[in-house]
């Protein structure tokens, strides 16, 4: 945010929320009420998963307004601005509209506190924000990326959403929503509604379990899109690919054939979070939710974008940025480097600049990046860190990545860090591991290009 007003309002929402209150939705739901209840008469697509969320909501969005519809999407977190997390057909709320609707919900704040609620979190100050701001601008569907799980997560006030999705669950926020893929999964399956279908994609057996027991007690129809098969025809930019899914009894609605089809996202997993929203799309569109035709999908899926997510800067050199920030995100990312290294990077020199947080699983962070690395043939590496005080010390990531073939240089100043990289003269300049790093890089990039 560019004006001192908004950076003050930034502030107040840091200062109210450094004190915590306790975790639940009661204070929330009492929030609500005193708002109006902003949540009612939305028509939802509720998002949930470790990995894939933001691009899933994206690649949804994107579809829907290519049919027509008018979107507002509330996704966290931002890369560069605050503002980009409030977001209606690809224009992010003004600076205006974002404080005069925070300090509105944070005039409660101490209502909340004297009637035993305790105080307000961050995360309820925005997403009550995005709740109220979509009441006001209307938009004809809105999509909640949940932040942290699901069941307790502060986007699970809407009662009755078109369809709630599941991307992706992995072992991230460990301890906060348990130590075993089952708990975690249990925390995220909590957005799951009565009646309403549940497009989920997870892989993993344990997770997955929790997700279909929930769906049958829930009487939620189930489309598990890892059953899609699809086949990759074209792996530079813009990725195609093919694919069929044939739903089970349970979700014959959904049952869907697309050739050569064109996404404006980078990576096989992105080809897999695509299907996840068309199968999201197409159970709406089954449904009489939406009206939306096979080429108008084809326009939203070409035209999606995400931010931060194997995003291509420029072209010479290329610049890529990529905020994985776990085990799961980072394995998509050198996965994509792989894939790309046989078309639009190959014969190209490689350099990758990558900073990570201590409290994250760094070390296999490290192994999964060398072995990406060692893949694609490139073993120059900078370690950094992001601007926080969670940032592992690059000292340290350096002595993690090391290994044969693969020489790391240690530079803890990502702005230093960044210089020293474009100036290197390398053909690939990739930035990996934090949406902090990413952020930062970005700013650094507009400055330099601009």
């Amino acid at each position: 945010m560019s004006n001192k007003a908004s950076e003050a309002v930034i502030q107040r929402i840091r200062d109210m929320t450094a004190k915590k209150g306790p975790i639940g939705l009661k204070r929330m739901r009492r929030l609500l009420v005193l708002l109006g209840h902003p949540e009612e008469h939305m028509s939802v697509v509720h998002v949930a998963g470790t990995n894939g969320k933001g691009s899933v909501c994206q690649f949804t969005a994107s579809m829907l307004r290519a049919a027509g519809y008018s979107v507002g999407v509330f996704t966290s977190p931002h890369v560069m601005e605050y503002n980009e997390r409030f977001e209606i057909d690809r224009h992010y709320i003004s600076d205006d509209d974002f404080c005069r609707i925070a300090d509105c919900v944070m005039s409660y704040a101490e209502q909340l506190y004297g009637e035993g609620y305790g105080y307000l979190a961050e995360f309820e100050i925005l997403t009550a924000t995005a709740l109220l701001y979509f009441k006001e601008q209307a938009p004809d569907i809105v999509i909640l990326e949940s932040g942290i799980g699901g069941r307790i997560d502060m986007t699970n006030v809407i009662s009755e959403p078109l369809v709630t999705v599941i991307t992706e669950i992995g072992f991230d926020h460990v301890g906060m929503l348990g130590d075993t893929l089952a708990e975690i999964a249990v925390a995220k399956a909590g957005i799951i509604k009565n009646g309403v279908p549940i497009v989920s994609e997870s892989t993993e057996s344990e997770a997955k379990e929790v997700i279909i027991r929930t769906a049958e007690e829930k009487h939620a129809e189930f489309i598990d899109a890892s059953l899609a098969e699809y086949r990759i025809t074209n792996y530079a930019e813009p990725m195609g690919f093919n694919f069929a899914f044939e739903g089970s009894d349970n979700s014959s609605g959904c049952n869907i054939r697309m050739d050569d089809v064109r996404i404006g996202l980078t990576g096989e997993h992105q080809v897999r979070n695509a299907i996840t929203a068309i199968l999201a799309v197409e159970s709406m569109r089954a449904r009489g939710c939406v009206e939306i035709d096979e080429q108008q999908m084809r326009q939203g899926l070409m035209a999606a974008r995400n931010m931060g997510r194997f995003e291509i800067l420029n072209s010479d050199p290329y610049v890529v940025i990529d905020g994985a920030h776990n085990t799961q995100g980072l394995q998509a990312a050198v996965d994509a480097l792989v894939e790309l290294r046989g078309t639009i990077f190959k014969d190209k020199r490689i350099l990758t600049i990558f900073g990570c947080f201590a409290d994250k699983e760094h070390q296999k962070m490290s192994e999964i990046l060398k072995a990406g690395l060692r893949a694609a043939g490139c073993g120059e590496v900078i370690a950094t860190e992001p601007v926080s005080p969670r940032a592992l010390p690059a000292e340290m990531l350096k002595s993690e990545l090391e290994d044969e073939g693969i020489a790391v240089t240690a530079i803890g100043d990502d702005e230093t860090a960044f210089e020293r990289a474009m100036a290197s003269g390398y053909d690939v300049i990739l930035f990996l591991g934090s949406i902090y790093l990413i952020g930062d890089i970005r700013i650094f990039f507009n400055r330099k290009d601009g």
